[in-house]
């Protein structure tokens, strides 16, 4: 039987897909904006989940890349907007391509007239027919609803789409887009030492996470996005562990107040600007809560999950086996089923099938 952990060890090879296949992937989007490449002054991400916590995750590599102003939105908040910019680029992210708000918030981008493009699964989702261009994230059916092949592969998607506004309207050069490249080439073969290593620390370390109620997880810039994943995948796996992923300094005003020792916390650390605050976070909860830990580089003692990140600018996608492998490990540890797709029945179905019932307006 394959479990989620198998799925998640199979991202490397949709990682190198993605960016073997990136040059036809983003053709029409690149032919587009070669039209008129002056006129696009923004990027926007809209998606919901993990679409948008890939969003999150991928948004400042693909600001940074396609050297436009970027962010995210999540579906809702698109869908109140009273002004929006006319001149600018938005993207629609839903694997499925499904996903009721996101569907409709894109609508609304067609009415207004705005450039739309869809980040999806397969040309034919309800999502990807109602744009100007579709973006193929390369992720094949995966075994479990809890996606990780998908998460990865939208959050990669999202990034080398900002490289191509970037070479598509003169502001990146080929030879720094091929340096963007070959740096994403380091993720695989990283995230496959990440993903073991994971599984190694959680043996050691699983007795921490036993008559704990909650784990926080902190991150700044990308690893904002994984935090808000990690404690998405948590809460939605394991199932009998609340967990929240909270923005490092925002994190800092107000929840540490909360600590007790029913708490275990995660600080994701790159060794950027933020590496003091994610230290002096880290040796807080160990103390604290006795339940502390940094995912990454520079480790405080010998429980920590170190690893040393492969690439300069898509480390996103090498912290998310840490977090999504502690989620399935977790949901083993508890006892918490994790049905497959397949194994779903009327008796064992999600509670999702009830609620995504709600959207239906």
């Amino acid at each position: 039987m394959t479990t989620m952990l198998d799925v998640i060890r199979r991202v490397p090879q949709t990682v190198t897909r993605i960016l073997d296949e990136q040059a036809n992937t983003f053709a029409d989007l690149c032919a587009k904006l070669k039209e008129q490449p002056d006129r696009f002054n923004e990027l926007v991400y809209v998606g919901s989940g993990s679409s948008n916590t890939a969003a999150v995750a991928a948004v400042r590599i693909a600001e940074q890349a396609s050297r436009l102003p970027a962010r995210t939105m999540v579906p809702n908040d698109f869908l109140r907007k009273t002004v929006y910019n006319p001149d600018a680029i938005y993207v629609f992210v839903s694997q499925s391509g499904n996903s009721h708000l996101t569907c409709l918030a894109a609508a609304k981008a067609k009415e207004l007239g705005l450039f739309t493009v869809a980040v999806s699964e397969k040309p034919d989702t309800p999502l990807a027919k109602m744009v100007d261009v579709y973006v193929n994230q390369h992720c094949e059916d995966e075994e479990y609803g809890m996606v990780t092949v998908g998460y990865c592969s939208s959050t990669l998607t999202q990034m080398v789409l900002g490289m191509n506004v970037g070479l598509a309207t003169g502001k990146l050069s080929q030879e720094e887009f091929d340096a963007y490249l070959e740096d994403a080439r380091k993720v695989p073969a990283s995230h496959k030492v990440v993903t073991d290593k994971a599984v190694e620390w959680f043996e050691a370390n699983k007795n921490t996470f036993l008559n704990k109620e909650g784990i926080t997880f902190y991150g700044a810039g990308p690893l904002w996005g994984v935090a808000l994943e990690g404690a998405l995948k948590t809460f939605e796996v394991a199932r009998k562990i609340m967990a929240i992923g909270f923005e490092l300094d925002d994190g800092l005003h107000g929840p540490d107040m909360g600590y007790t020792d029913k708490h275990v916390v995660i600080f994701l650390n790159e060794a950027g600007k933020d590496e003091k605050l994610l230290q002096n976070g880290a040796r807080f909860a160990k103390g604290e809560t006795g339940g502390g830990f940094i995912f990454g580089k520079n480790p405080i003692d010998e429980t920590d999950l170190a690893f040393e990140p492969a690439s300069q600018c898509f480390y996103a996608l090498e912290f998310a086996p840490a977090v999504e492998t502690l989620a399935y490990l977790l949901a083993v540890e508890f006892g918490t089923p994790v049905y497959s797709n397949a194994e779903w029945t009327k008796e064992n179905a999600p509670k999702s099938n009830k609620y995504f019932a709600t959207h239906d307006q």
